[in-house]
């Protein structure tokens, strides 16, 4: 999805968020680019010896990039893998510094030259459109470095057919299965997949249901949803409602939009869980603020049927009108509807709000 794109979720999400309201526990995961959460920054900001490098690492952590800058320069001249890593991330994404794919490459081609893994990967992500064949070989590399990530990565590579290399369902399963043994959790997931649909291997329900618990466990958020479905199907395990709404709950909760549109769709029909509108308003809603198609689309229903607030036929156009939430067959349908239902001051409104949310998405990327 591009950045315009999302943007324009966003903004469509937020504008009808407001009647439902947050949850606290369900927090929508911030599209804006952080680093708090990078693995190999949170083990820099643990971990480094170099006390002045981990310092401006939490900075980072923080959100306080500029802070952070005049430190992660000093020491990447120096030649420090860590400063260097970190300061290639923020030119990477324009965060304290003004985005530069150029000095970020630099920076992390620095570092692989001295056989950081990670840099490796992060440069793979800058080349994978200019230069394929060069981001897999980096690739390549990291994993022959021992990076997990990359092992996986590869896997989605033979997978999908991407960077110039063939569909091999035979070698996607080998990554997998590689980095699943060494513990990569989403590694499990995707192994889980393989097996759940018989791609590189014997379909094995049981073994993807296995999988897919352990993917959920460490914290996989879509795995979570996943596993409320083999409860409520009773695929690869007996069925058990209640806890499939648990599952439900721990991936909504973890943050998977899936897992908060289907919960939600419990509460509206007050399947397992008792009935409550407002309940599932805000878990659309949130799921919307992710920019899930189906989250769109069911808080769109919401708004023009009033179902736990006013009707807003208005906002339900507003929130169809994205054309990726009309790759769904029945957001197109009930958008089409609309458009010869609305008034013209309605459609006016309407309209409106969208050239305002447009505007605003440019200034977001």
């Amino acid at each position: 999805m591009t950045n315009k794109l999302r943007c324009l979720f966003f903004v469509s999400a937020v504008f009808c968020f407001a009647s439902f309201g947050g949850i606290s526990s369900l927090q929508a995961k911030d599209i804006t680019v952080s680093l708090a959460n990078d693995s190999t920054t949170l083990s820099l900001s643990r971990n480094y010896t170099v006390k002045e490098v981990r310092t401006a690492i939490e900075f980072v952590r923080e959100g306080d990039y500029e802070k952070a800058v005049p430190t992660l320069l000093e020491y990447a001249q120096k030649g420090d893998i860590g400063a260097t890593y970190v300061l290639g991330k923020l030119y990477a994404n324009g965060l304290g510094v003004d985005a530069s794919a150029t000095e970020a490459a630099k920076l992390f081609t620095a570092n692989s030259a001295n056989g950081h893994a990670p840099s490796m990967m992060a440069l793979a992500g800058l080349k994978q459109s200019s230069n394929p064949a060069e981001a897999l070989y980096l690739i390549k590399q990291a994993d022959g470095a021992g990076d997990l990530a990359a092992t996986a990565q590869l896997g989605k590579i033979y997978e999908n057919g991407a960077l110039g290399v063939a569909k091999n369902p035979k070698h996607a399963f080998k990554y997998y299965q590689r980095a699943s043994d060494e513990g990569v959790p989403i590694a499990k997931f995707h192994l889980a997949r393989l097996y759940d649909n018989g791609i590189g291997v014997s379909a094995n329900e049981v073994q993807s249901t296995r999988l897919y618990r352990q993917a959920a466990l460490s914290g996989v958020a879509v795995a979570n949803a996943v596993m409320a479905r083999r409860y409520f199907e009773g695929k690869g395990l007996e069925s058990d409602p209640i806890a499939g709404v648990g599952w439900l709950t721990r991936g909504a909760q973890l943050g998977s939009s899936d897992a908060m549109v289907v919960l939600g769709e419990r509460y509206e029909l007050g399947d397992t869980l008792k009935q409550d509108l407002n309940m599932a308003g805000r878990l659309y809603s949130q799921a919307a603020k992710m920019g899930d198609p189906a989250g769109i689309y069911k808080l769109a229903t919401f708004y023009l049927k009033g179902l736990g607030t006013k009707p807003d036929p208005v906002r339900a156009y507003v929130l169809l009108s994205n054309p990726q939430v009309q790759v769904l067959p029945k957001a197109k349908a009930l958008f089409d509807k609309l458009e010869t239902q609305l008034s013209p001051t309605q459609l006016a409104t309407a309209r409106k709000k969208l050239k305002e949310q447009t505007q605003e998405s440019a200034t977001q990327k």
